[in-house]
């Protein structure tokens, strides 16, 4: 094969490649700047460890009215073992930021992110363990706690 035979061919697949795949930018880039205003909302304790789910009150507000998450909500997880905080969990919603992932991957326009108790990014690449979770809660925008925070109860 001659050499410039040989490059069409090399570019050709590397194209088709790249088209292929999808971009996976984590957006969620920075620990939320007004978690000390959000309201734990569900308490999801078991034995030693468990989960604490805040969100923002507008965001508690906008649930128990019935509407859609916009664009800018942002949830966080607290993350327990042995009754000590080892993670924060981040789940951001974008706009369009759904696009980002082929369509099989897609949790509507959320995207993760990991920190650690010194709220710090834990992990540079996107949570692809939360989006295979959170995948099968299509029905509630992608989220697991959306019916308790509709029912919270200051």
């Amino acid at each position: 094969m001659k050499a410039s035979s040989l490059f069409a061919t090399v570019s050709l697949a590397i194209a088709l490649l790249s088209s292929a795949v999808q971009a996976q930018t984590n957006r969620v880039t920075l620990f939320p700047t007004d978690f000390d205003r959000m309201v734990m909302y569900g308490d999801y304790r078991r034995g030693t460890g468990g989960e604490l789910a805040y969100a923002l009150q507008g965001t508690i507000d906008t649930a128990q009215a019935g509407l859609p998450l916009p664009p800018g909500t942002r949830l966080v997880l607290e993350i327990y073992n042995d009754g000590n905080l080892t993670d924060y969990f981040v789940m951001e919603k974008g706009v369009d930021w759904g696009l980002d992932f082929a369509e099989e991957q897609r949790t509507g326009d959320w995207h993760f992110q990991q920190f650690g108790p010194d709220q710090q990014v834990r992990r540079t690449a996107f949570a692809e363990r939360c989006v295979a979770c959170h995948q099968g809660a299509a029905s509630n925008d992608f989220m697991f706690t959306f019916d308790r925070m509709q029912a919270y109860m200051p």
